[in-house]
């Protein structure tokens, strides 16, 4: 009897063992190239003897279980409907599950009239054109049940005109009306608070936002730059 729990009780060792070893073996080999790397998470590829390793930088890399041979770039199957790109669909996963976690309470929200039938996020500078040209689709993306959250990225970094900016709008005591007023070019009153202007800045970097708008639809999909309210109505299934 004795001998049969033992054996229990090593054979879970070595199955709790198996599943915690992937991750770490995966840091210890990657951190020889470069001790900055860092795991995130590790998953089963659909390539046999293949894991797909997810960085904190977003990358993702394909690496095989002996963590000796790595490959990178977008792993696409093919199906009798065509090529479908696998590594985009993590990318949005991951994406979506980043900043879904963003507080509302930390975005600018233009709510949609009516129920709610789908959330966009929107990285935007006030001192973009075409961020100004996509508020004005807003209020019918909103009568068509689209509610819009707004991430702030200055596009010059963390300094500059948009930089502040984005400082004055959520800290003003009305965020929505002073978007507005900021992106139909009026000045706005200075105003100083504890804001996330440069962590989502940041954020949007690490998502891969190069420009504004950046849109990001609730499956993780983006759609960089302006778009008429038709067609992300479209994109959004609507």
């Amino acid at each position: 009897m004795f001998k049969q729990v033992l054996k229990g009780v090593l054979l879970l060792f070595f199955i709790s063992s198996a599943m915690a070893a992937p991750k770490d073996a995966m840091q210890l080999r990657l951190q020889k190239i470069d001790s900055r790397i860092e795991v995130v998470a590790v998953k089963e590829s659909p390539i046999d003897n293949f894991y797909e390793v997810q960085l904190s930088s977003g990358d993702l890399l394909y690496v095989n279980k002996q963590a000796d041979y790595i490959f990178t770039g977008n792993l696409l199957e093919i199906t009798n409907d065509g090529l479908v790109d696998l590594t985009e669909d993590s990318r949005s996963n991951i994406r979506t599950k980043i900043i879904q976690a963003v507080p509302v309470a930390e975005q600018v929200v233009f709510a949609a009239k009516g129920k709610t039938k789908a959330v966009v996020q929107i990285f935007t500078d006030s001192t973009c054109p075409y961020c100004s040209r996509l508020h004005e689709q807003v209020p019918e993306l909103n009568k068509q049940g689209v509610e819009v959250r707004y991430l702030a990225f200055p596009r010059q970094g963390p300094q500059g005109k948009g930089f502040d900016d984005l400082v004055n709008i959520w800290c003003a005591d009305d965020r929505q009306q002073a978007m507005t007023a900021a992106k139909a070019g009026k000045k706005l009153a200075t105003k100083q608070c504890d804001n996330p202007i440069a962590e989502q800045y940041n954020l949007g970097r690490k998502l891969g936002v190069q420009g504004t708008p950046a849109i990001f639809l609730p499956d993780g999909r983006v759609i960089p730059g302006f778009v008429p309210a038709e067609r992300l109505i479209s994109e959004l299934g609507l």
